[in-house]
């Protein structure tokens, strides 16, 4: 819904007695957003000067303060038609200070309880003619203006837009608008109604200035302009401004044959569905802070509005049109910055938001990192880039990381881990969302390769089913899944580089046990593994020395291999094994091999082999009949 200002009759009336009672010429007035405060430039005695009035808790105004902080930089010049900004950080005026060429556009910027030096606006707009009555929307990126033609008593209205960071060529407004004598602009926040004062209706002979309105309904077209009522006035108005908490028009107006103007109001039906958004923007101590604020489109990220907070309190107002979705960027020259988005109110409500912002430096990205099988927490190689630079990354513990960014940049993060599939995170910017710390849980996937296990008949060389069991050595916990292809052919998935232990158990054979690397030379190949009969063992030569020479202590590898004796017979309890240890002839050397009888039963014992299960014989050999291996095994049946 456009805003308009409805065309009825409208009661004028004067403000309060004690701002009434102020004497002098009233040039120009303006009003913050909520209505609670009033700006007016007064001429006095040949004297110009800002004033401040504020509106009482009884809804009245009291006797305008001269702001003084704003009056001594303007002391002995002309200063006129002022406008505060809907953010109320910004007053604009125009006039004749040094370095202008007749009255010029200057603003001046509010410090709390003071005001700052002005400053001249672009000479695209300040030229050799005169500036006048300044008026921005919202977004602080359009002005409109007037400025005087040939004949000094006529002003024409001029438009100028933020071009990247300077103003565009200010293009005068088209008709039906301009026809020669309009100033006094005013256009409302969301940019789409204009006010201005206007000549066009009165008489040649005795011109008069009322107050028009026009809505612009396409780019650069506007309505024809109307008087905000069916009356035409007996006196002049001018610099119009809405209070729109109150719905009132505020102008000054004046006898035509006098030049003494006085502050009054309209009682106008103004419809305003704004949202506004308004709260203190502080830093991550809490201490208020100027910040830059940047308004964009949600969707297509389109430049809407350019504000500020103010650099002692920390307050800011943000008016937005309603029916959309705003991105809203707040930033300090320190890199602190915080964002939100905004859904604004549809056409038929208003609304105001008040939200406190906090600016945050920093964004703290943590990253557990887990083996994407097992869920054990895994250390990995982390890197993370935002933008050129390395963000830094630090250790937390096994497996959790802590990424300190700057903010607003999107972060790459790369984990990688010798064996595992490389991982990339991208953090956008989006994400942070008024998250200052983010947890992210990563998965990394081992590298992992199929191998193939045929269990074979010793005998017939055919395949033969059995209970496969296969784990990893070097991750505890980690499930190799196992799938049986065909008769005796078991097919899995292995990670590289990490060994295996493959144990095969079938009834009436000997249990099989190997160590089996997942290595380039063994990935990819079938492994062949033949299971003896027990009904056909005669005797079974041990793959390692069961102790090294003079010692009693079983070697990890011996070990192994002696488990699977302890295997086999838990599997086959009908077996007996007989466990031979060989000596030479000497009391030393048989003290020794007692020593290693011990060490052997002592094992089937932890392994709960009943001792009728196994028999150890100790023989006493010469040095030339000593057999290449410590020990044998006979299998036979009880």
């Amino acid at each position: 819904m456009k805003i308009r200002l409805l065309n009825v009759l409208l009661l004028i009336v004067s403000i309060s007695h004690a701002l009434m009672a102020q004497t002098g010429n009233v040039t120009g007035v303006t009003i913050n957003l909520e209505g609670t405060v009033m700006y007016y430039t007064v001429e006095k005695s040949g004297e110009h000067a800002l004033y401040k009035a504020i509106k009482n808790a009884s809804g009245q105004w009291d006797t305008g303060v001269s702001e003084d902080s704003f009056n001594e930089h303007v002391k002995g010049y002309t200063v006129k038609t002022p406008f505060l900004t809907y953010d109320s950080q910004t007053l604009y005026f125009s006039a004749n200070l040094p370095g202008s060429r007749g009255f010029d556009i200057f603003y001046s910027k509010n410090n709390g309880d003071s005001w700052t030096k002005p400053v001249a606006l672009s000479p695209v707009i300040n030229t050799e003619k005169d500036e006048i009555s300044p008026s921005l929307s919202a977004g602080n990126l359009t002005i409109y203006f007037a400025r005087n033609g040939l004949d000094n008593n006529c002003y024409n209205i001029y438009k100028s837009e933020v071009d990247i960071s300077s103003w565009s060529t200010p293009q005068i407004l088209p008709v039906p608008v301009s026809t020669g004598c309009e100033k006094y602009a005013y256009i409302s926040p969301a940019g789409e109604t204009l006010l201005f004062s206007t000549d066009r209706f009165s008489e040649k002979k005795k011109k008069k200035y009322n107050i028009f309105y026009s809505v612009l309904i396409g780019k650069n077209v506007w309505t024809a302009p109307s008087p905000i009522d069916n009356n035409m006035k007996d006196y002049n108005e001018f610099t119009p401004t809405i209070d729109y908490k109150n719905n009132k028009i505020f102008i000054t107006k004046g006898g035509i044959d006098s030049s003494i103007h006085y502050i009054h109001s309209y009682d106008s039906p103004v419809y305003k569905p704004y949202t506004v958004i308004k709260g203190i923007v502080k830093d991550e101590n809490g201490k208020p802070v100027n910040a830059e604020i940047t308004i964009r489109d949600a969707y297509t990220y389109a430049l809407y509005g350019k504000s500020e907070s103010n650099p002692v309190t920390g307050e800011y107002t943000i008016v937005l049109p309603n029916n959309g979705l705003y991105n809203i960027v707040y930033a300090i020259q320190n890199g602190s910055r915080q964002f939100e988005n905004i859904n604004t109110a549809n056409n038929t409500q208003s609304q105001t938001i008040v939200k406190d912002v906090v600016l945050i430096d920093k964004i703290i990205v943590d990253v557990t990192v887990q083996d994407a099988i097992s869920d054990k927490l895994i250390d990995a190689e982390v890197e993370a880039y935002e933008k050129t630079k390395t963000a830094k990354v630090t250790r937390i513990s096994e497996g959790k990381y802590r990424i300190i960014t700057p903010v607003f940049g999107n972060v790459d993060i790369e984990l990688y881990k010798e064996n595992y599939v490389k991982e990339n995170i991208l953090v956008k910017f989006g994400d942070y969302m008024n998250f200052p710390e983010m947890y992210y849980f990563v998965r990394l996937k081992p590298d992992m390769r199929a191998g193939v296990i045929n269990v074979k008949d010793i005998s017939s060389n055919q395949g033969i089913n059995a209970n496969v069991e296969i784990k990893n050595l070097n991750i505890k916990d980690d499930e190799v899944v196992i799938s049986v292809a065909d008769a005796g052919k078991y097919e899995f998935n292995i990670r590289k580089d990490c060994k295996y232990s493959i144990g095969v158990t079938l009834k009436n054979h000997f249990y099989y046990y190997a160590v089996w690397k997942a290595d380039a030379s063994r990935i990819g190949h079938t492994l062949d593994i033949r299971l003896a009969p027990l009904n056909e063992i005669n005797k079974i030569p041990m793959q390692n020395l069961l102790f090294a020479k003079g010692e009693s202590t079983l070697s990890p590898e011996a070990s192994g291999e002696l488990a699977c004796v302890a295997k086999t017979l838990k599997n086959n309890p009908e077996y007996t094994a007989v466990i031979s240890l060989y000596h030479r002839d000497n009391e030393k050397e048989l003290t020794v091999a007692q020593q290693c009888a011990r060490s052997v039963i002592s094992f089937m014992e932890a392994n709960r082999i009943p001792k009728a299960g196994y028999r150890i014989e100790i023989y006493t050999v010469d040095i030339a009949k000593i057999p290449d291996i410590s020990f044998v095994i006979n299998t036979q049946k009880k």
